[in-house]
């Protein structure tokens, strides 16, 4: 099976001549919006250049070479984004205000954001067919989980890699907490457990913040590149950050001014590493629904099947129902991990259930 660039989607050829679509689809929508949508406009000339740090309430935190900035979106904001016009990373320019507001925080006008090279994104909460982008323009995504409390969920890791795949970011996971795993008697068990994750080429870090163990090897990893850290609320993912930096801490005090009582993770935040590089520091979700994946490309996500899925004397084959099929013979036989194909098997069902009522 090969990979191709067309556009700015991969393709992947079956070895029939045919090609599906491997990552993150143009959405083809454009929603109600407090402010103008439009595009190519020309810059004020008293605009500069800077990057969006965190939500304040309804208002941005913009990074500039003149200083930290409180901003709101102009009512006519020129960006290619129709759901998520601005999220925390993105690329903007700002017409700064000349003015500071009650805090002494420099005011401004976001009145361009720019184009997103990565991104995160979920569907929306609610009913409604919409793209929330959670974060933009990052290299990596540090999927955060514990050895123990909580334990881990390897069906969010697993929305988290495609998640990651479609929005260009390599992925990489974090088993935090393992002091607990030694406690529990249990470290040989997760770590076989996770082999899975191995055998796809990822890695996989060990680490806890009250020993110290894995620090070296992740700041390593984390220096000179921008780097989400997602996962579930008490993996310890501020922990980890604040073991690395105390710039958390700088930036959480500006947004704690203006959260009005509120837990200061209540959005992601953009913090600095003292080697270089940054990190995404983002609040603990449960669930985590795919945008935009549909039942035909599901399987591409799941590399492990390739080897088996031309096998099946069916073809195509969902690898679910159908008789002979060799999938679902190497789970049996040990040679697919069963947790994977129990993750692959919970998305093929939502995403057809939602696509039946499209």
């Amino acid at each position: 099976m090969t990979v191709h660039e067309e556009g700015t989607g991969h393709y992947v050829d079956d070895g029939e001549g045919h090609k599906k679509l491997k990552v993150r689809q143009t959405a083809k929508r454009l929603h109600r919006t407090r402010s103008l949508v439009k595009e190519r406009g020309n810059l004020p000339q008293s605009a500069i250049d800077g990057y969006v740090v965190t939500s304040v309430g309804p208002q941005w935190l913009v990074w500039t070479t003149c200083g930290y900035h409180v901003c709101n979106v102009s009512g006519s904001v020129d960006c290619e984004n129709s759901d998520t016009i601005v999220t925390v990373g993105d690329d903007v320019w700002i017409v700064p205000d000349g003015a500071t507001d009650v805090h002494g925080t420099l005011t401004g006008t976001i009145v361009k954001v720019g184009v997103r090279r990565t991104l995160l994104s979920r569907k929306a909460a609610g009913r409604a067919r919409r793209e929330q982008v959670l974060v933009s323009n990052v290299d990596q995504l540090a999927i955060v989980v514990a050895a123990a409390d909580p334990d881990y969920n390897k069906r969010l890791i697993d929305r988290y890699l495609i998640a990651a795949d479609k929005g260009n970011i390599e992925p990489f996971i974090v088993i935090n907490k393992i002091d607990l795993a030694d406690v529990m008697g249990i470290r040989d068990l997760i770590v076989e457990d996770l082999a899975a994750y191995d055998d796809l080429g990822l890695d996989v870090y060990f680490t806890c913040v009250l020993t110290g163990e894995g620090l070296d090897e992740l700041r390593q990893r984390l220096t000179d590149v921008s780097t989400l850290v997602a996962g579930p609320s008490g993996t310890g993912k501020s922990s980890l950050i604040n073991a690395l930096t105390d710039a958390r801490l700088a930036v959480g005090e500006i947004s704690k001014v203006y959260a009005k009582g509120r837990h200061t993770t209540t959005g992601a935040v953009v913090v600095p590493l003292p080697n270089g590089g940054s990190v995404v520091d983002s609040p603990g979700i449960r669930e985590f629904a795919v945008w935009q994946l549909d039942a035909d490309e599901l399987p591409f996500y799941f590399e492990e099947f390739e080897a088996f899925s031309g096998q099946c004397k069916f073809q195509p084959c969902s690898h679910v129902h159908e008789p002979d099929c060799a999938v679902r013979q190497a789970v049996e036989d040990g040679a697919i991990d069963a947790d994977r194909y129990d993750s692959y098997c919970i998305l093929r069902h939502e995403v057809t259930t939602a696509q039946v009522h499209r």
